[in-house]
């Protein structure tokens, strides 16, 4: 690096004795910032990052979480720094990861938090897309939540649920086991393309009950759908009776308007983490700091849990009444790196159960 500074020195001086404008400046990378900070005390650590993060002006999230889940957190974070603008891009899990890896290969760093589903951590990490960042509010976090190294941490994670049409089924069934019964021929969907669930069911039933489970749903007549909001609105009109493995939080957006549902969440309770990753080359270091701690705050994570049935990262968070019936439960949280690292064998796996 000092050789290279004086490189560029000697090349400014060489241009301004030649009447030219000179503009040269170097950009602190990831890596520059944490080292800054190391040693400090919490109070001169927060003031270092702000004071550098108003310098740097921007903060650029990309992530597969709806806008509208975190535009309330995002709204505090401006009104806490006006002067930092957040640029939000939103792209499913899997696309998004897939871009972010194809353009790092290709030199392009624009991105300085990226947000995606579990299953796509290994790729992003193999990649050398991501580097570890141990946030001061980590420490906060539930085990189960954060990678003990940092990379990476979850601000929310998805509850696996059953959702059915009250009007053609009283009481939805408790486990996932239920649907084998021929009374439900038919009745029922499960997600063709959600691994993270049928990954679940291989590690609490064991990989061949997992796999006779799938094989009997498709011998009694599943539907198999894509996507759990439109699923969880084909059993709201009554077009299926019930639908297996859709997002706790999508049945809590029909519920609110008073759709005709109602659910049921099996125990173990399978929860997903949503994750947030901290890019190797951020080009806006400080910034990136500054958001990734305050996603993980009270305050941030507080705007998700309370307006939407997600697990909590951490503890003492306002909560949907659907999420607090679910305290006292067994609960099994996906392995973030392991599930990563399967995800090729599982997709294979899953999509050959569910052709026979």
């Amino acid at each position: 690096m000092t050789s290279l500074r004086f490189l560029f020195c000697a090349m400014a001086c060489f241009i301004a004795t030649a009447g030219l404008p000179v503009h040269v400046s170097f950009s602190a990378t990831l890596e520059d910032a944490l080292k800054s900070l190391k040693g400090l005390a919490a109070k001169e650590r927060q003031a270092r990052v702000e004071s550098e993060a108003r310098k740097e002006g921007i903060v650029r999230w990309a992530s597969s979480t709806p806008q509208a889940w975190a535009e309330p957190s995002l709204q505090a974070f401006r009104k806490r720094y006006p002067g930092i603008q957040i640029e939000y891009m939103r792209q499913s899990g899997r696309v998004l990861a897939e871009r972010i890896v194809r353009e790092h290969r290709a030199g392009k760093h624009d991105i300085d938090i990226v947000g995606t589903s579990a299953v796509t951590f290994a790729a992003m990490k193999d990649a050398g897309v991501i580097a570890p960042y141990v946030s001061p509010e980590a420490a906060q976090l539930r085990k189960d939540m954060k990678d003990p190294d940092g990379w990476w941490v979850s601000y929310f994670g998805n509850i696996q649920a059953i959702i059915c049409n009250k009007n053609r089924v009283k009481t939805a069934p408790g486990d996932w086991r239920d649907f084998l019964d021929p009374k439900w021929k038919r009745e029922f969907s499960i997600d063709d393309t959600r691994y993270e669930w049928f990954y679940a069911l291989q590690k609490i039933y064991g990989a061949q009950e997992a796999n006779k489970l799938i094989s009997g749903f498709i011998q009694n007549g599943v539907h198999l759908r894509r996507g759990g909001t439109l699923r969880a609105q084909l059993v709201g009109v009554g077009e299926e009776s019930c639908g297996l493995g859709v997002y706790l939080n999508n049945v809590h957006e029909l519920l609110e308007p008073g759709a005709p549902v109602n659910y049921s969440v099996p125990e173990p309770v399978l929860v997903v983490p949503v994750i947030n990753m901290m890019a190797k080359l951020a080009p806006h270091p400080y910034t990136a700091i500054l958001l990734y701690d305050f996603i993980l705050t009270p305050e941030a994570m507080g705007h998700y849990t309370r307006a939407n049935a997600m697990a909590p990262a951490r503890d003492n968070l306002p909560l949907v009444q659907a999420v607090r019936d679910l305290q006292g439960k067994r609960v099994h949280v996906i392995d973030v790196e392991a599930s990563s690292r399967d995800y090729e064998k599982t997709v294979k796996e899953y999509r050959s159960l569910l052709k026979k």
